[in-house]
């Protein structure tokens, strides 16, 4: 029976802990109580402007209440964001990061206390979160979808302790950078990113730190409009395809068919493209295509499924038109495993008819050329790519070994060997150690791949990023151009261009670059890198200020990230900050204890040339 003192109502819930709290207590008692209590303050702050309000806050807790789950989850957003800069300014060994939880449920509430389900879920899903992540129920997606410029990854059903039913949850990442990653695992990075030191680095920028400090991409005269305006030419984007074969270990094929289809599109002049990565921040998702279409600038979007049993698969793939919601064209394919090829080619052609282009005879040859005649190969390719686009070092590593199974089944699998090489060159752009002929390694299978097929244009991807790490600016420049030739849709040509220009000193020109590779690729986790690269621009055209902060936002959310550590190091050096700079240089050993002065400079990782970087680089410490 419900007493005077014990309410029921509705709450939106945020739960809060951090990260290593015990750790950092026991090695530095007085320090932590410090740096909780900044925290604490600034997350307080955060909460009352959202209209919340703190129920309890013990030793590294926060528990808060909200009367929207909008109000909740810009809050929770905010918090990170304050928290990412916080944490920027404190030595490596005391950053405290935290997780959050966002659920909307029915709580008991006692005088100023709340209990019940709905605050144990958020405590739950709290304790699931990365640090520095936000998970949210599937109560609050419904809330807040369409109101918060966010991306909602899909992880599944999770049964909560003391919780009767299971709760479906969601990783939340906002703007443009990648979507956020499931309990446990690393950000997943796109497969076109590989080559240029400075192109592959992956520069995870705070999802709130644009919004939180007033600091975006269009400090270099490069902002995009939210709803960007339909090309002169039929536009699409490629949404993953849903694996519906009830195994997860075959979301690997779902999506290479997906990415396969994407290239193939690509290659036509007439049609634009949207990269794959930006396509992909909708895995998961049950979007709304018409939304899809308006947020990317596409008229057009190609959905679809995958369902294997074996050797047979079952696909069904439907084109809408995005600015009517009209299906133009759908299928259902129930095919062998051998016929794939003629499958991808039969959905590529059957959306060409659909927007009203005719293939010719030369197009139609081209794109029916098999990568390879061995199934076993092209499944190690595809499991390679998987791997490939989740980019961590030990995904780096797997992939590396099942391009080299492909390469066995199939000595002549151009694309394969392509990869291979992209895995050494995208390790070099990641500072992360690799064998001291990784380069030559990496010109070696170029070579190969380009004698093969001269006219894939992934080949010239990997040798424009080949000689962009050599700094051989004009030859990359030639090779990134051969790639729009041969793929007008390839979004990361115009990004490796725009860095050949860079080289050149011909800043206004390759930032003209960047922005048509922005227009590709408006929401792909390349975004995040291409604002290091600005980055770099921004500095040598005296906008230090901006391109420190996005330096500095890429080093609080990536530990094992060196390439954007040794700009900074060169800067606080520079600026007489010899103690915050060898810092840096700690952090750059600790991931990559081979690392030189010489190598940084020299790889493109500097602010800037490698004569005046390199002895900036030794005095800070780097060896």
């Amino acid at each position: 029976m419900q007493t005077d003192d014990v309410q029921r109502r509705l709450s939106a819930i945020l739960s809060a802990d951090a990260v290593g709290y015990s750790r950092l207590m026991a090695q530095d008692e007085a320090g932590t109580i410090r740096t909780v209590t900044a925290h604490r303050k600034a997350m307080v702050h955060c909460i009352e402007r959202e209209r919340g309000r703190v129920v309890d806050a013990p030793g590294d807790n926060v528990l808060a209440e909200f009367p929207t789950a909008l109000e909740a989850l810009r809050c929770a957003v905010e918090i990170q964001g304050v928290l990412a800069q916080r944490n920027a300014e404190l030595p490596a060994e005391r950053r405290m990061p935290f997780r959050i939880g966002v659920h909307l449920g029915d709580v008991s509430a006692e005088g100023e206390r709340i209990y019940g389900d709905g605050v144990n879920v958020a405590a739950r899903m709290e304790a699931m979160a990365r640090p520095g992540g936000i998970l949210i129920s599937d109560l609050v997606l419904r809330q807040v979808r369409g109101k918060l410029d966010a991306s909602f990854e899909d992880l599944g059903e999770k049964d909560l302790k003391n919780i009767p039913d299971p709760v479906r949850v969601y990783g939340v990442q906002v703007g443009s950078a990648a979507p956020a990653a499931a309990a446990g695992r690393r950000p997943g990075r796109g497969l076109a990113i590989a080559g240029a030191a400075l192109a592959v680095a992956a520069l995870l920028v705070w999802a709130a730190w644009p919004r939180i400090a007033g600091l975006a991409i269009d400090a270099a005269g490069l902002s995009l409009p939210e709803n960007p305006p339909l090309p002169d030419k039929p536009s699409i984007a490629v949404l993953p395809f849903a694996n519906m074969s009830g195994d997860p270990e075959q979301e690997y094929f779902s999506d290479g068919l997906s990415e396969d289809l994407t290239t193939q599109l690509s290659l036509d002049p007439r049609l634009f493209v949207i990269a794959r990565n930006s396509a992909f921040t909708y895995k998961g998702q049950a979007v709304n295509v018409e939304d899809v279409g308006r947020e990317l600038g596409v008229r057009y979007v190609l959905e679809g499924s995958v369902r294997r049993s074996g050797d047979r698969l079952r696909v069904t793939a439907q084109l809408i038109d995005a600015t009517t919601g009209f299906h133009l064209w759908s299928q259902r394919y129930d095919q062998e495993m051998a016929d794939v090829f003629a499958l991808q080619d039969e959905i590529s052609e059957q959306i060409f008819a659909a927007v009203g282009l005719q293939i010719s005879d030369v197009e139609q040859q081209r794109a029916r050329r098999k990568p390879t005649e061995d199934l076993n190969a092209y499944e190690a390719h595809q499991r390679a790519v998987w791997h490939f686009n989740r980019f961590t070092r030990e995904d780096m590593d797997e992939a590396r070994r099942w391009l080299e199974r492909a390469i066995e089944l199939d000595p002549n699998y151009a694309q394969a060997i392509s990869l291979l090489g992209a895995t050494y060159t995208a390790s070099m752009g990641m500072g992360w150690p690799v064998e001291p002929d990784a380069l030559e390694r990496a010109q070696e299978l170029a070579d190969r791949a380009r004698a093969l097929d001269p006219a894939h244009p992934f080949t010239y991807l990997v040798l424009a990023g080949i000689h962009l790490n050599r700094r051989e600016s004009q030859e990359g420049e030639a090779a990134a151009r051969k790639v729009i030739e041969i793929a007008p849709g390839e979004g990361v040509a115009y990004t490796f261009l725009g860095l050949a220009l860079l080289q050149q000193q011909k800043f206004a020109e390759a930032l003209a670059f960047f922005r048509t590779a922005l227009r590709l690729n408006p929401r792909a986790t390349e975004i995040a890198p291409m604002k290091g690269i600005i980055a770099v621009a921004q500095y040598r055209l005296g906008r230090k200020q901006e391109a420190v902060a996005l330096w500095e936002a890429a080093r609080a959310a990536n530990p094992d990230l060196v390439s954007y550590r040794i700009p900074l190091v060169e800067h606080y050096e520079l600026a007489g900050r010899h103690e915050k700079a060898a810092e840096i240089v700690r952090e750059i050993l600790a991931v990559n204890p081979e690392m030189t002065a010489e190598a940084a400079a020299a790889n493109g990782f500097a602010a800037r040339d490698p004569e005046q970087a390199g002895p900036v680089l030794r005095r800070a410490g780097l060896p």
